[in-house]
């Protein structure tokens, strides 16, 4: 009886230990100004299939600075706007060019600084605050880990990033 309760006992303790914490709900601010952060980025768009991590930094209204590493640390996508200076540069493509951007990825520069900025109504749904953008929506949520997400999400595909460290604040 002693070694069956010693088992049990054994059990019970090991299944505690398997629980997983619950993430913690993260709110997003109602309104940034600045946004600075790293993670990962997993982007189904048109063609384009890739997952990779990343470096951002936003100060509204006219300033990001965005680049996008491969698997061995090489940059795919590096994205450049101040004020009216502009540079997209991916693989070998290099330009200055914002419309390329529109182009390529269903909205302007502009357009994903607002939506970093997390400017405009956003309604509350079981996925997350979603804001409906014209040809595309933005969802801003969290994963099972309790890291924020933002995602972009139209016709073409969906891009998303997951913020592994993020701050609102400059340092």
């Amino acid at each position: 009886m002693k070694r069956l309760s010693l088992l049990f006992l054994l059990f019970l303790v090991a299944g505690c230990a398997l629980i997983q914490k619950k993430a913690e709900i993260v709110q997003w601010p109602s309104d940034v100004a600045f946004l600075e952060g790293e993670g990962d980025i997993d982007t189904a768009w048109k063609k384009e299939r890739f997952s990779g991590s990343f470096v951002i930094r936003m100060e509204y209204p006219d300033i990001l600075l965005l680049e996008v590493f491969g698997p061995f640390g090489q940059t795919l996508v590096y994205v450049s706007k101040e004020a009216d200076r502009f540079l997209l540069v991916a693989g070998e493509e290099k330009t200055t060019d914002e419309a390329l951007f529109r182009k390529t990825y269903g909205f302007s520069v502009q357009q994903f600084i607002d939506d970093l900025a997390l400017k405009g109504q956003t309604n509350e749904t079981p996925e997350g605050s979603v804001a409906e953008r014209r040809g595309y929506k933005v969802i801003y949520s969290q994963d099972n880990r309790g890291r924020r997400k933002m995602c972009w999400q139209g016709a073409e595909g969906r891009i998303c990033l997951t913020f592994s460290d993020i701050s609102f604040v400059r340092q």
